[in-house]
């Protein structure tokens, strides 16, 4: 049984998941803004984060760990090749708020002023090397398009998952979102997509 995270972690966290909503729309947002959206004190926040660069170090991070422990989640290694895409894809959108670090102007954005953007950790040559082989095992298995480069499989899922958390909420509701997320990928990846 997993232990429940204590008070400080659950403001670490809070903090950590609004700095994203908020820097992700508008990188220079005054961090006041970041505290006000997690439901906090500014002099809460600067305890965990004394200065921007602090909190988006840890938001950089806190998103790494995010993706990389969707793939723990997912067991990328079991099944075919798609069925294990499939567990990932999902266990990515249910991460989507996280993962919207990467795909907004937040990331990029990320230490400018201070000429420390490349220190914002982002997502590694390891966590691709992840996703290839596992887009190799379904070339091999036959479940995934061999015609297709891991490559290509990696950025339609990334351009996805970004379509999905970019789409307008008053366009469709979240969970038909992701739904027609999924079986697009599906569908784009499969070797038989009839079947899927």
């Amino acid at each position: 049984m997993a232990e429940r995270p204590t008070v400080r972690e659950r403001t670490r966290q809070a903090l950590l998941r609004a700095g994203i909503q908020v820097l992700s729309a508008d990188p220079s947002a005054p961090l006041g803004e970041v505290a006000t959206r997690a439901g906090v004190s500014r002099s809460t926040l600067h305890r965990y984060f004394p200065e921007r660069r602090a909190l988006t170090l840890a938001i950089g991070s806190f998103t790494v760990e995010s993706y990389q422990e969707a793939f723990v989640v997912a067991r990328t290694e079991d099944g075919t090749g798609l069925e294990a895409f499939r567990r990932l894809c999902l266990e990515l959108m249910e991460r989507l708020d996280v993962l919207a670090w990467w795909m907004g102007p937040g990331l990029s954005a990320a230490g400018e002023d201070d000429g420390t953007a490349a220190d914002v950790p982002g997502p590694s040559d390891d966590d691709d090397e992840r996703l290839h082989r596992l887009v190799a095992r379904g070339r091999e298995d036959a479940s995934i398009d061999p015609q297709l480069s891991a490559e290509w499989v990696e950025n339609l899922m990334w351009a996805t998952l970004y379509a999905a958390q970019h789409l307008p909420p008053t366009t469709m509701p979240a969970h038909d979102v992701r739904s027609q997320a999924l079986r697009s990928l599906l569908k784009a990846v499969a070797a038989d997509p009839a079947a899927v």
